[in-house]
């Protein structure tokens, strides 16, 4: 089993942070390119990364300003049956992001890719948050060359 764990600081109100987490128009504006599909337990949100792939999610758990819970269903490789879990928590100064990205079919060299990209990415959210600006596919940051 394949697991990754970050956590981020992002000074915002969570409710905003939380839609940004499975609404289209919030996954948009730090992650994909752009996403289609509804953000209703149950239901399948479409994540189109430009002409790299496509990644479809079923929603599985929403607790409001708390948890958003997404089950891959499609995907290329260890995307494949893998389950995200973002967390809220709200601090005097910041909500605390959390993220655990695992996979029980994948292996921990599987992830590797997955431990640097999802730094680069939940930076992003932050970025969109902070700044109104989030850095979604393919203007991301690159961590090797043809990503």
């Amino acid at each position: 089993m394949a697991v990754v764990k970050h956590q981020v600081g992002v000074v915002g109100d969570i409710s905003e942070i939380y839609r940004a987490m499975h609404e289209p128009e919030g996954l948009d504006g730090w992650w994909p390119t752009k996403t289609h599909g509804s953000a209703e337990i149950g239901q399948v949100l479409d994540l189109h990364f430009l002409d790299l792939a496509t990644l479809s999610f079923r929603v599985a758990a929403l607790e409001e300003n708390s948890l958003v819970r997404l089950n891959c269903i499609c995907g290329p490789g260890p995307w494949q049956d893998c389950q995200l879990t973002f967390s809220l928590k709200q601090d005097a100064d910041q909500v605390w992001v959390g993220l655990i990205h695992e996979n029980d079919a994948a292996s921990d060299d599987d992830f590797l890719y997955f431990s640097t990209k999802w730094t680069c990415y939940l930076l992003s959210l932050r970025d969109l948050i902070e700044n109104g600006k989030g850095r979604p596919y393919p203007g991301d940051v690159k961590i090797h060359m043809g990503d």
